[in-house]
């Protein structure tokens, strides 16, 4: 049973049992491929996996454990990781999807990224016993993958914030990058209130 979701425009490369998400963005074709030089960095923009591990021992080998909460299920696979000038491909050794890949193109303005996911390892057969274990979060990520890209385009040469996306926020569950963006922004609407009161008094106090 193919798993081709029909999108246009449709990616390079991808034959059927794959699903795609295209990513228009204003950053430059060089950001975006440097973006994806950090395969878990990607990986981690998807707003239902949950990583429980992420070991790289290298450049082209790596350890994952994610709990998927759009499918309910955990998946644990080694895998490697094959490099290209504009794209970066992980293979999975367990599980149903045999690999992602993250291909960066000139586009318009700025670039696209691709993210594609292929299920066409396993025999139609046995593809058919697992559908379960089907990845549906792809659009979801494509979205959010579109706000990271566009927040970093307006704020990345910001030190502070960068530090903190390329820090904490990496290791942050979604749930707690929800949290903690909540507080953030009451602390930013306390911080005017008390600067709006200051303000106040320092008329009242010069008339």
């Amino acid at each position: 049973m193919p798993l081709t979701v029909v999108v246009e425009p449709r990616p390079p490369d991808v034959g059927e049992d794959t699903a795609w998400v295209g990513v228009e963005t204003t950053l430059s074709l060089g950001e975006v491929t440097q973006l994806i030089t950090q395969p878990d960095r990607i990986l981690r923009v998807n707003p239902h996996w949950v990583f429980e591990t992420w070991n790289q021992d290298d450049d082209s080998r790596f350890q994952l454990r994610v709990r998927n909460q759009a499918n309910g299920q955990i998946w644990e696979t080694g895998g490697s990781i094959a490099r290209r000038s504009q794209s970066i491909q992980l293979n999975y050794d367990d599980g149903i999807k045999a690999s992602t890949r993250f291909t960066v193109e000139a586009h318009s303005n700025g670039s696209r990224i691709w993210v594609v996911d292929d299920y066409g390892r396993l025999p139609t057969a046995e593809r058919e016993k697992r559908l379960t274990e089907v990845d549906p979060s792809l659009p979801d990520w494509g979205s959010a993958l579109k706000r990271y890209l566009d927040a970093w385009d307006r704020r990345s040469g910001n030190r502070l914030w960068r530090w903190y996306m390329e820090g904490p926020w990496c290791r942050m569950t979604p749930l707690g990058r929800r949290v903690a963006r909540l507080l953030i922004w009451a602390t930013v609407a306390e911080l005017a209130l008390f600067l709006l009161l200051v303000a106040i008094l320092i008329v009242e106090i010069g008339t």
